[in-house]
């Protein structure tokens, strides 16, 4: 069985449910910089994506909020008063993406960031970004270096 070569690139250009994923970018910053990074979130299922919420990986400290139009963001603090976490809330329509940026003072020391994301739909169904590299819901990470 032959397969046409455009038929095939334009499948492969299709993006897939399993390459949708919230990153954050940069993928590698130093060690004790002040550092601005961007919280990605594609929406591939066919409902609004209605909230973000962000866990900062622990030795991170966030200190501000970019303002994203359409979008409220809630800072949750501890204790202490560091940032812990963030919620957006706004409407993100299928097949469209999002970018939320946060400032932050790296850790000292070089290491892995990982943090978790849950995105919530409009259908009231969740994902978790939370995973392994190479699962089907990898926490979004960053290597200090």
């Amino acid at each position: 069985m032959r397969v046409n070569p455009l038929v095939l690139a334009a499948a492969l250009a299709i993006p897939t449910g399993a390459a949708a994923h919230v990153t954050v970018w940069p993928k590698e910053a130093p060690a004790g910089a002040h550092q601005k990074y961007d919280l990605r979130v594609p929406n591939e299922k066919k409902v609004d994506t209605i909230a973000v919420e962000v866990r900062f990986p622990p030795g991170l400290k966030v200190v501000a909020f970019e303002q994203k139009p359409g979008w409220m963001t809630e800072p949750v603090r501890d204790a202490k008063g560091a940032f812990t976490s963030a919620r957006w809330t706004g409407h993100l329509a299928p097949q469209q993406f999002v970018e939320f940026g946060v400032l932050a003072v790296n850790p000292a020391s070089a290491g892995e960031l990982s943090w978790t994301a849950i995105q919530s739909f409009a259908d009231g169904t969740q994902i978790e970004w939370s995973g392994t590299p190479g699962s089907k819901t990898p926490a979004p990470r960053v290597t200090v270096r």
